[in-house]
């Protein structure tokens, strides 16, 4: 496979950073570094990002400039810094969707394997999780399941948009399950929420995070979860593989780093220190934690292994659902 052997080309030059000279990690960084975000300010990768920023600005003394490149899917984004001189100083902080994209989009502005550095994986949330209107008439997932595998029930699940992770579990789960629930994409998560909450879709699927807000307020009612083990934050509410779904595993998303490809390994190998010192600072770790979204201090090498392993993941669910290429 094309991309598995280009990752495995990217593994073997990052050791050849020792080899280097040491004076090109040491005299970085010389000048503040932009970190482009693929999605709009207030969304948790953005608060993430301005987090790290922050606290990496702080142990540099060059300050980590934030620009919010949202659209199309994290493309926009990851276009620009593709383009990017690869000398550390521009940087794309982006989500499953760079895994994704490679799947759904038959032409894409650049090379997703080679045109990109995976410098440091900030974080992985635990599940996703299934969430109806209090009203809806099925009170367990099993309910659910029994609902949604008859063609008749016109169940349907809302997500921010083609293509999203929040869109490909729902196909796994139609797939996985026998289920026939019907996706309405929506601009973003909170029109997608929102539609479940007027009762304009019967479910959807959130990130922990949000999940808890909407459940605390009475919006929603959680269903199941997608992880193996059930979450803290709801201890109460079922795997989907413990409900008859024994085959879905799926994480609730993930937040990295990348730098342009070529970038040298020193300058890479810098990064990453500062980042994963600066996810390590008590009020980050805190912060983090707080938003469902714990630290994964994982180095250049884990990332690119965890990376090609979310793409091939991806690859299989795109054709397992049957999801047309755009």
């Amino acid at each position: 496979m094309p991309h598995r052997r280009q990752a495995l080309a990217l593994l073997g030059a990052l050791p050849l950073a020792a080899a280097l000279p040491a004076r090109a990690q040491g005299d970085f960084p010389s000048r503040p570094i932009r970190l482009l975000v693929a999605f709009a300010a207030g969304g948790s990768p953005d608060l993430l990002a301005r987090l790290i920023g922050n606290q990496v600005g702080k142990q540099t003394g060059q300050s980590v400039v934030i620009e919010n490149r949202a659209g199309a899917n994290g493309i926009i984004a990851a276009e620009a810094a593709a383009h990017a001189a690869p000398d550390g100083y521009t940087l794309l902080l982006t989500t499953g969707s760079q895994a994704i994209n490679p799947s759904i989009y038959s032409k894409l502005p650049y090379d997703t394997v080679q045109d990109f550095t995976p410098v440091s994986l900030l974080t992985v949330a635990p599940a996703l999780t299934l969430v109806v209107n209090p009203k809806f008439p099925g009170k367990t997932f099993a309910e659910f399941l029994d609902m949604a595998r008859k063609p008749e029930s016109r169940i349907t699940f809302g997500s921010p948009g083609t293509g999203n992770t929040l869109h490909l579990v729902g196909e796994l789960l139609n797939a996985t399950a026998g289920t026939h629930m019907l996706h309405v994409p929506y601009k973003g998560g909170a029109p997608a929420l929102n539609a479940v909450i007027a009762g304009d879709v019967s479910a959807c699927f959130l990130s922990t995070a949000a999940a808890i807000i909407a459940v605390k307020a009475g919006q929603v009612r959680p269903l199941a979860v997608t992880s193996r083990q059930r979450i803290a934050a709801f201890p109460d509410v079922p795997t989907m593989a413990e409900s008859g779904v024994p085959d879905m595993d799926y994480n609730g998303g993930w937040v990295g780093i990348f730098a342009p490809g070529k970038t040298p390994p020193p300058i890479v190998q810098r990064l990453y220190a500062e980042i994963d010192k600066a996810m390590r600072v008590p009020e980050v770790k805190e912060k983090m934690e707080a938003w469902d979204s714990p630290p994964a201090q994982s180095s250049p090498q884990e990332f690119t292994r965890f990376f090609q392993a979310e793409m091939d993941k991806f690859a299989r669910i795109v054709k397992l659902a049957h999801v047309p290429m755009q």
